[in-house]
C-alpha cells in the first residue's frame, strides 16, 4: 500500500467501523444554539439541509429537520488556514448527496469569507479533486 492510499476495514469504509475518517473519535454532539452560526440551507440538496458552525468546537453539523445528519470537525489557528479534518455522515443516509451537499456547503462558505483551507479528510480531498472547481479554495 503507497502512503497516498487509504485502507477501511469495515463494510462502510471508515477506519473506526462508526463511520468517522479519522480513528478513536466519538459520535458528534447536537449542536450547541447559543454558541452556533446557523447557516443557510444548502441549495445543493435534494433535502433541505441547514449547516451549523459551531465555533466553540471546531465542528460543522449537518442537520435534517431536527436531527443531526453529519459532522465536519476543522482546526483553525489565528491566522492559518482552516484544517479540514474529518467528515462523518449518517450511514443509513449516504448515497443521498447529503455528504456532497455538506462539504460543498462547507467550502462555499469559506470561499465567501475569503479564506483557504487545507484538507486532511480523505473524503473532502476525494470530493475537491473531482469537483476541481473548488481548487481556489484549498492551500497545495
Amino acid at each position: 500500500m503507497s502512503a497516498d492510499s487509504f485502507e477501511y476495514p469495515d463494510a462502510a469504509g471508515y477506519p473506526d467501523g462508526m463511520g468517522f475518517l479519522d480513528e478513536g473519535t466519538t459520535p458528534g454532539r447536537a449542536p450547541s444554539v447559543g454558541s452556533a452560526q446557523f447557516l443557510t440551507p444548502s441549495a445543493e440538496a435534494d433535502v433541505d439541509l441547514r449547516v451549523v458552525d459551531d465555533s466553540a468546537t471546531e465542528e460543522y453539523h449537518a442537520v435534517i429537520g431536527d436531527r443531526e445528519v453529519g459532522v465536519i470537525r476543522y482546526s483553525r489557528l489565528s491566522g492559518s488556514p482552516t484544517v479540514l479534518r474529518s467528515t462523518y455522515v449518517d450511514p443509513q443516509l449516504r448515497g443521498l448527496g447529503i455528504g456532497t451537499a455538506f462539504v460543498a456547503h462547507v467550502l462555499d462558505e469559506r470561499r465567501e469569507r475569503g479564506e483557504r483551507v487545507i484538507v486532511q479528510c480523505p473524503m473532502i480531498r476525494a470530493f475537491v479533486e473531482s469537483h476541481r472547481e473548488y481548487a481556489d479554495v484549498v492551500v497545495r
